[in-house]
This record gives C-alpha cells, sequence and structure tokens, in this order.
C-alpha cells in the first residue's frame, strides 16, 4: 500500500513553523524595544542639545533676553546668528529654532522647496504647555513646515521668571524611521537565516532517520509478501532510539514468522514446505549440494513402549545433533514424523563422511529421558545432487538408498 504522505514533508513544518514564530515575536519584541530605546536616545539628544544651548547663553551672556527690530537680543548683545544652528544640525542632524512668544524668529527649519519657516507660528498646544504653563514639551508627532518630526520644546525665560519665549530642538521622523528600518532589516535577516540554518539542521538531522524508517518500512513490505529471508541494516538495530526499537522487534517478529512458517515447531528444523524452495533456490543456481535421507530406526516402538512425550524428546535430541553435524555446510528438515531430510553443500566423499560422523554420534548419544535410558540408532541414504539436473530426483534416489538400508538391518549409511 502506497503512503500519501512524508515523514519529512510533514515533519519540517513541525520544526519550521515554531522557528518562523519564534523569530517573528523576536523580530516584532525586538523593533519594539529599540524603538522605545532609539525614541528615548534621540529625546536625550534633544535635551541635552536645548540644555547645553540655554547653559551657552545663559553663562557667557548676561542680561535679559528682548526681541527689537527683528533682533533677539541678550543683554545688550545680538545673538540673532543662524551660524551655529546651522552647525549643529549639519553635525547631528538636529534642527533647531528660537521662538519670541511662539513666533519663530530664528531656525533650521525649512520645507521642501528650501523656504525658511522663520516668521511662522508654534500650534495652540504647545504654546499652551510651554508659554502658559512653563513646561517642558516633547513630542513624537509634531508636523512643522510640511514635514513631521520627534520634537522637545524648552521656556526661554529672563531673570524675573518671565517666559519671553522657546528653544526647539527636533530630529525629522523620516531620519528615525530610517535606523529604526534598518533594524528591522537587520532582524528580519537575522530571522530568515536562523529559518535557513532550522531548515538544513533538520534535513541533516532527519535525513538518516528517514532513511531508516523507509528501510524498516521496505523489510515490513517484502515481509508482508512473504519474504521472510529479507534482512535489516545493522545500522539501525544500533540506534539508540524509538526507531532502533522498531527495527529489533521486526527482525523479531520476522524470525518468529520464519518459525512458524518454516520451520517445524518442536524441532526447529526447516518444514518440508521450506525446504522445497531452498532446495529449488540452490538447484537454480547450479551449487554443489548432497542429499541425505535419514530415519529414526524403530521410532514407533519408543513411542509405543516409552510414551510419545518420551518420543518428542527423542526428535529434538537428534534433531540437536543434526543440526550441529550440518552446521555452516547446509541445513536440514524434518521431512516428516522421524524422518528428516539434510542438505550438505559439500562434495559426495565429504558428504558420506559427514553422515557417518551423525550416525555414530547419534549411536554414542546419551537418550535418557526421565531416568530411563533409550536405545536410538538411525539409517541414511546418500544421493549426490550433480548426478541429477532436478533436485526431485535426487530426493528420490536418496530416499530409495535410506530404504536399502532398513531393509538390510538399519543403523547405517547407503551411498
Amino acid at each position: 500500500m502506497e503512503t500519501k504522505g512524508s515523514i519529512r514533508k510533514k515533519l519540517l513544518p513541525i520544526v519550521i513553523f515554531p522557528v518562523i514564530l519564534l523569530s517573528c515575536l523576536i523580530t516584532v519584541t525586538g523593533v519594539t524595544l529599540f524603538y522605545g530605546f532609539y525614541i528615548q536616545s534621540v529625546r536625550n539628544e534633544l535635551v541635552s542639545t536645548t540644555d547645553t544651548l540655554l547653559d551657552c547663553l545663559n553663562f557667557t551672556i548676561s542680561g535679559d533676553y528682548y526681541y527689537e527690530n527683528e533682533m533677539l537680543l541678550k543683554g545688550d548683545l545680538n545673538i540673532t546668528d543662524s551660524t551655529m544652528l546651522l552647525r549643529i544640525k549639519e553635525q547631528s542632524q538636529i534642527d533647531i529654532t528660537f521662538f519670541w512668544g511662539d513666533l519663530r524668529i530664528m531656525t533650521t527649519i525649512e520645507d521642501e522647496y528650501g523656504i525658511s519657516a522663520v516668521g511662522t507660528k508654534a500650534s495652540a498646544d504647545v504654546a499652551q504647555i510651554v508659554l502658559n504653563q512653563g513646561e517642558r514639551y516633547f513630542s513624537q508627532n509634531l508636523a512643522i513646515n510640511d514635514r513631521d518630526y520627534v520634537g522637545y520644546y524648552v521656556p526661554l525665560q529672563n531673570s524675573d521668571g518671565t517666559i519671553v519665549g522657546m528653544i526647539f530642538a527636533g530630529k525629522q521622523k523620516d531620519l528615525v524611521y530610517k535606523k529604526i528600518t534598518e533594524v528591522i532589516i537587520w532582524f528580519a535577516t537575522f530571522s530568515i537565516i536562523t529559518i535557513i540554518i532550522s531548515i538544513v539542521i533538520t534535513l541533516k538531522f532527519s535525513s538518516r532517520m528517514i532513511a531508516d524508517v523507509n528501510n524498516i518500512n521496505n523489510f515490513l513490505k517484502a515481509i508482508s509478501e512473504g519474504n521472510l529471508r529479507t534482512a535489516l541494516g545493522n545500522s539501525i538495530v544500533k540506534r539508540n532510539d524509538e526507531i532502533g526499537s522498531i527495527g529489533i522487534y521486526a527482525l523479531k517478529m520476522r524470525d518468529n514468522l520464519q518459525k512458524l512458517i518454516e520451520r517445524d515447531a518442536l524441532t526447529e528444523l526447516y518444514n518440508r514446505r521450506s525446504c522445497h524452495s531452498m532446495l529449488s533456490a540452490i538447484s537454480q543456481k547450479n551449487e554443489l549440494y548432497c542429499i541425505v535421507m535419514c530415519d529414526i530406526d524403530f521410532f514407533k516402538k519408543v513411542n509405543d513402549t516409552y510414551g510419545h512425550d518420551a518420543g518428542d524428546y527423542v526428535l529434538q535430541q537428534v534433531s540437536d545433533l543434526i543440526k550441529k553435524s550440518v552446521s555452516e555446510y547446509g541445513f536440514a528438515s524434518r521431512w516428516g514424523g522421524e524422518e528428516f531430510l539434510l542438505v550438505y553443500k559439500l562434495g559426495y566423499e565429504d558428504t558420506v563422511a559427514r553422515t557417518q560422523q551423525l550416525r555414530q554420534s547419534i549411536l554414542e548419544h546419551d537418550f535418557t529421558y526421565e531416568k530411563t535410558k533409550m536405545d536410538i540408532t538411525m539409517t541414511f541414504g546418500v544421493a549426490d545432487g550433480a548426478e541429477f539436473i532436478r533436485y526431485e530426483n535426487v530426493i528420490k534416489k536418496a530416499d530409495e538408498k535410506l530404504y536399502v538400508g532398513k531393509n538390510n538391518g538399519r543403523n547405517q549409511v547407503v551411498a
């Protein structure tokens, strides 16, 4: 059954969405905090500028402020000179304005055509707070001469406490927002880089995991199609996580299915069906092999005399000896009842020699069940797979030799 989705496609949104959300939160929070800090920094800069101007005027020039003949005087000195104000703007991008009352009499503010704002008035709100109430005033939203400003106003007082005007220091909002835009770009770039790194790490981390999951999927698919000899990579079972556990359980399931389907439950040897399948594969590959058919002598007498439990014990003991004999040289199956078929991937003479050794080991084995010792022997018929094209004919030849041995006194190898 084909899957409609991909773990990787599902994993990426799970990882990337929180990263994107976190990056957006960091960006919004960072920009908001920076905006607050930057506006406060601008305010401090404007406060410092106005206070410095006032200190320069008050400490270097004695006398009160007067406005006569379109000139601002302090004492007897004319201070109507924009040179210093223009230098301040050139160095700090801060516009300076001197007010007499609410009237701009000296300023660096110009409109888009370069026309000075001298002669224009402050807003009524500003005049009320600064001139009438004598308080300093800061605002982030000031419209002056068709431009938006962040500005700061300070009352201009004479020695008797009379408020005669104001000093204004301000920055155009475009300049403030330009700096904030740079920060937004920096945060956005950081977020994009973070997202890209997260995607790369996720893909790299998940690639091996997805590969192992796909291997398990293919492994289980092969089992579902009846291929119980399929293998699973060692890298999966070595994983120290849930995927490794799934791999181990999948292998155990395959092994149990093999035992259930391919092996005899009592002896754990291959069953007749599995043996046919394996012999067919050997025959098709033209591999070297010999077949041995063997039978436990007088097994019915064992069952009748000692009981079926004793008979099962004998079958299990004989099977263990057969397993040791074939070992890495081939395989064995329980052909039916007390009859066994052994396949040695050896030459004929070597097969006969190992069969003789097996017969002798069974003869010498201690078959004692519930303190009762039983004498067990076996008869064997050996056929060379190289003599016949079809493996069925080799089985038939070995079976014929087995019956020759049984008719000639049993406990022998007929080759």
